[in-house]
């Protein structure tokens, strides 16, 4: 099993000590009890859920700490979501991909993140956690915590790979939200399982498939070229890894890809102390959302420029296509090719699929539009309009205070914290990332 590090003080961070020091602690959990009449006792803090970090408002953590054989207090899981995060996340799409990255510290451990997609297709970062390993209890208490963010609805969709400890997890806590499979893990699953490129693209066609005969006609191509690969996906169960057949919504998002792009970018703190590390992230969403909102602020179009990017190649693939009123807000357009697709602009729908599914209207609601005199904004899903976009980053998560500028409540300051009782596991640290239980190999070529 996996261990994470101990605390330990940023002067000191090339240096492991026994014990973490109380103002570090306090500098990383800043507790909302300022009053010494209001303190919970040391015994408390194992369940401690310390909110409204004085230098970012409404920011939620949490320490979970075990007793050793000694009676001594020892550190087993951290978790951190910025205010700032978790009031942009309500202008964010409902869909929530959850990873784990293997921590590469004198203890090791585990990274769990919890993130979305911005208006303009950029990693939103919403939860952290250290624990010292993927297992059932681990990711049960994150994504506990995730929840107290993010309610258990029908309107939520979980986008992750196929970790049997996830997987349990998220039955128990997000019952009722939608689940779908990262297809990246499934893609190559497929190529090193029957050595086919050309399977592959059969594999890709039927999941990036909007319309069920599509998806039926590429999905006939793989059993007959290879039935074991078509009994595989089948018992993957086809509601979990398809656009077409997914009971709830992933919009643009059918990979892991945003978690994979964070993971990226916390790379060179992978090695570093519990500290230094929410330290990192505290300074990476700094820059982040000082950017963004930057940008976004400075933007004029009514949608995002990548949704204006994909609004401009919808419009270019149907160019030529020919126009028929049905009723007042249903019409008929045919495709250069022959094809007829049915516009329902009232309903936002297209027999395409394409404008329900992403919530982006289709080059054929757009020409539609352009034939009665619509705006193309009054069709886009408010969840990608500039508006949205800018207040998704109008929190402000501030850089870490200096220390000794902060009171510590003395239950705090009296606190020894022992790093997990474990010893670091031999060998060299391996720096690249571990597979989920189930996923297969791909030979480097």
């Amino acid at each position: 099993m996996a261990q994470l590090d101990h605390t330990c003080p940023l002067d000191q961070r090339d240096q492991y000590k026994t014990k973490a020091t109380s103002k570090v602690i306090s500098h990383v959990y800043h507790s909302r009890y300022g009053e010494p009449n209001n303190v919970p006792k040391v015994a408390q803090l194992q369940k401690l859920v310390l909110e409204d970090l004085r230098t970012n408002p409404r920011t939620i953590t949490a320490i979970e700490t075990e007793l050793d054989d000694f009676g001594d207090s020892c550190f087993l899981y951290a978790f951190l979501s910025f205010g700032a995060s978790i009031h942009g996340f309500r202008q964010v799409r409902p869909v929530l991909i959850i990873d784990g990255t293997h921590l590469s510290g004198k203890y090791k451990g585990v990274l769990l993140t919890a993130s979305g997609q911005d208006a303009n297709f950029q990693v939103f970062p919403l939860a952290f956690a250290v624990v010292y390993g993927e297992n059932d209890s681990a990711w049960v208490w994150f994504l506990t915590k995730v929840e107290r963010i993010i309610a258990d609805s029908t309107a939520l969709t979980i986008i992750s790979d196929h970790h049997i400890s996830l997987l349990k997890a998220k039955a128990i806590v997000f019952p009722k939200a939608h689940h779908g499979v990262c297809i990246v893990h499934i893609m190559r699953n497929v190529v090193s399982r029957y050595k086919s490129k050309g399977l592959a693209k059969l594999v890709c066609a039927a999941v990036f498939s909007f319309k069920r005969k599509d998806f039926n006609d590429n999905f006939g191509k793989i059993r007959q070229t290879n039935p074991a690969c078509a009994k595989y996906l089948e018992d993957i169960g086809t509601a979990m890894w398809l656009r077409t057949y997914f009971l709830g919504n992933r919009y643009n998002l059918l990979t892991s890809n945003v978690a994979e792009q964070l993971n990226n970018a916390l790379k060179k703190s992978r090695p570093s102390p519990i500290v230094e590390l929410f330290m990192f992230i505290q300074r990476m969403l700094t820059r982040w959302f000082s950017g963004r909102r930057t940008k976004s602020s400075k933007h004029r179009g009514a949608v995002t420029p990548e949704v204006t990017a994909v609004i401009e190649t919808h419009i270019r693939l149907t160019k030529g296509s020919k126009i028929a009123n049905i009723t007042d807000w249903s019409y008929q357009v045919k495709g250069v090719f022959g094809h007829s697709y049915t516009v329902a602009l009232d309903n936002k729908v297209c027999s395409c699929k394409v404008f329900q599914k992403l919530k982006i209207p289709c080059g054929h609601a757009l020409l539609v539009a352009d034939y009665v005199g619509l705006p193309h904004v009054q069709l886009v899903g408010d969840c990608y309009k500039t508006q949205s976009w800018k207040d998704m980053y109008s929190g402000v998560i501030y850089p870490e205070a200096p220390f000794g500028e902060l009171h510590i409540p003395p239950a705090i300051a009296s606190l020894n914290l022992q790093p997990p009782n474990t010893r670091r596991p031999s060998g060299r640290p391996k720096d690249q990332r571990i597979p989920f239980t189930g996923e297969i190999q791909v030979s480097k070529i």
